[in-house]
């Protein structure tokens, strides 16, 4: 498996990827169209997990500047399993690292996300023992949309 940053010729692959290893949400919660995965491919931060016939995963990240440092924020991971996962977080800790940056951060719901829990975990990752409340604004929150805030 080769993990390597985003090209365009990827695109259409991806947001076909994406809605197979996570289906069934709102169109609102996708994140592999075209102006996002430009953005993240220039991000520096952001990689997919590939074969000499197929895409098996990937991860959308940036830095987000806190005033006195960096952290890497992923904005949404997904893969076939856990090892792929686990080569998805090895390459961004170092592309953080490389780049200054010291804190890596991702949103992981166990209960339906567990070999990416489990992977995070194996590279280093913890509990912070905070919780994300989030908020929808406009017709999506009015819906009750909460998912696909940061994650």
């Amino acid at each position: 498996m080769q993990y390597r940053f985003i090209e365009e010729s990827d695109f259409e692959k991806l947001a076909e990827l994406e809605k197979r290893l996570l289906p069934g949400k709102p169109d609102s919660f996708y994140r592999c169209q075209p102006t996002a995965i430009r953005f993240f491919a220039r991000s520096g931060h952001s990689f997919v997990a590939a074969d000499e016939s197929d895409l098996h995963g990937f991860v959308l990240a940036q830095a987000v500047w806190q005033g006195d440092r960096a952290t890497v924020l992923v904005t949404r991971i997904a893969a076939k399993n856990k090892e792929t996962y686990t080569g998805l977080l090895n390459a961004l800790l170092k592309s953080a690292y490389d780049a200054n940056a010291y804190e890596a951060a991702l949103l992981v719901n166990r209960e339906n996300r567990n070999e990416l829990y489990d992977a995070a975990k194996g590279t280093g990752f913890s509990n912070s023992k905070l919780e994300m409340l989030v908020r929808v604004l406009g017709s999506r929150g009015e819906q009750g949309e909460v998912a696909g805030v940061l994650e």
